[in-house]
């Protein structure tokens, strides 16, 4: 029997200890056939958790507001429109993913006055094995009978000292569904290239996998290792040391820069220091002849314009843009380059090449790294903390790929000079030598 016991425990303490959820996008345009481009500058996303008696899928929102373990109604938009009012009615109406808490008979009314309420949940790790909670939450008492939502956010300041105020990550660690509480964005093998599929209008699919509890290397020990994890302080926000431009039409680079990380927008946003010197290097020119063009874009969350920049998909252009100078961020502190080539900055969508690069208008635009930056480089975040955390062979061999793929440096640097044969000699040198010596020189001319 104390065998047996001491095998159980053994199993209990080797278990693994995340939870995994599944999600998709929710926007104000998701009965539209066709998305615009401003459904992708910035979105909702949710996850499905099957809660209450009987069971059924509820939509809990990921956010990183600082907000409680909350549940009211559909919000997917702040435009205060009654035309966007009355689109949010008919995406509700047409989907079944609300809660209805009085429909559930395992509903329990904790503290009225205090608006904290209880129900059972199911969730699943990795592993797809099932584990069955009852948690407390948040609510207003009045909406007991209303179609409701929940929220998982994902910033933490600083924790209510009050009983009754609910939190989604202090709920799912006191019930030991967690040990540690990283969380981390997964979103597949990176795939990203000019002709990709990237900006995808089948908001039916699920785009990625957020995983609470573990880091990588705890549920990925085969992909990621300890050893190779680095840990940066910081709450959705790097300390860049440079972001450059490297090539010979542009030497552009700032210093000191502090970027915000979103997992709700598939773009970059850039500074307009960055903005005009891509005006001059590249975008003037094309606008001129009536290649590109400049697009104001009013965003369908928030009421805010951005500056896009499109271009019609022929020839010229799909020739042009591979002399856009590949684009870095690097930390020095910690020895990480980021990077991102035309290839993955110009995509397709509704016929148009974009630039996934936007700035506000106004007369300030910070840098935010979004999607395209979190399925490239596997980022890791800490709720408590608060650490970033990437893994430096990841993020070699995701750079040795791209440096592979990027054009020569004197073919993107002057694409309208002819090359002498001592040049011509030189790059064939340069193709002969190893990915690790390629990577290595790159590297090193940026710092």
């Amino acid at each position: 029997m104390l065998q047996l016991i001491l095998f159980l425990a053994f199993l209990d303490l080797f278990q693994l200890k995340n939870l995994y959820f599944p999600f998709k996008k929710l926007t104000i345009e998701y009965l539209n056939q066709t998305k615009s481009i401003a459904d992708f500058i910035d979105f909702n996303i949710y996850t499905n958790i099957s809660m209450g008696t009987p069971r059924k899928p509820v939509a809990h929102f990921i956010s990183n507001d600082d907000k409680l373990f909350y549940y009211n109604k559909l919000s997917l938009h702040s435009h205060y429109s009654k035309e966007f009012d009355e689109i949010q009615n008919k995406i509700e109406n047409s989907l079944n993913i609300y809660y209805i808490p009085r429909n559930s008979s395992t509903f329990e009314i904790i503290n009225r006055d205090n608006k904290l309420f209880s129900d059972e949940y199911l969730f699943y790790d990795l592993n797809n094995t099932e584990k069955n909670t009852k948690l407390n939450f948040n609510m207003n008492p009045d909406e007991e009978k209303k179609k409701l939502y929940g929220n998982i956010d994902l910033y933490f300041m600083k924790e209510d000292p009050y009983a009754h105020n609910k939190y989604f990550f202090k709920m799912i660690k006191d019930n030991n569904l967690i040990d540690d509480t990283y969380f981390t964005f997964m979103y597949g093998e990176y795939d990203i290239k000019f002709g990709s599929n990237y900006l995808n209008d089948d908001y039916t699919n699920i785009i990625g996998n957020l995983i609470l509890g573990e880091s990588p290397h705890e549920f990925s020990p085969d992909k990621f290792k300890k050893e190779d994890e680095i840990k940066i302080n910081g709450r959705f926000k790097l300390d860049i040391n440079k972001i450059k431009l490297d090539s010979k039409i542009s030497n552009y680079s700032e210093e000191s820069t502090k970027i915000s990380i979103s997992f709700t927008s598939a773009l970059i946003r850039g500074s307009l220091m960055f903005k005009n010197e891509t005006d001059n290097i590249f975008f003037n020119d094309l606008i001129s002849k009536n290649i590109c063009r400049i697009e104001y874009v009013d965003e369908n969350i928030y009421m805010s314009q951005d500056i896009l920049y499109s271009c019609e998909n022929n020839n010229i252009i799909q020739e042009k843009i591979k002399t856009f100078p590949p684009l870095y961020f690097l930390i020095r502190s910690y020895n990480l380059t980021f990077l991102f080539t035309y290839k993955e900055l110009f995509q397709l969508h509704n016929n148009r090449l974009y630039f996934l690069i936007y700035y506000k208008t106004g007369t300030y635009s910070s840098w935010e790294l979004g999607e395209l930056f979190l399925r490239k480089y596997i980022t890791s975040f800490n709720y408590y903390s608060k650490t970033i955390s990437f893994y430096k062979s990841q993020v070699d061999d995701i750079n040795n790929k791209t440096y592979k793929i990027m054009p020569d440096e004197e073919a993107y640097a002057n694409p309208d000079t002819e090359l002498d044969t001592a040049q011509k000699d030189e790059m064939t040198k340069n193709k002969l030598k190893s990915w690790i010596i390629i990577v290595i020189v790159c590297v090193g001319q940026l710092y």
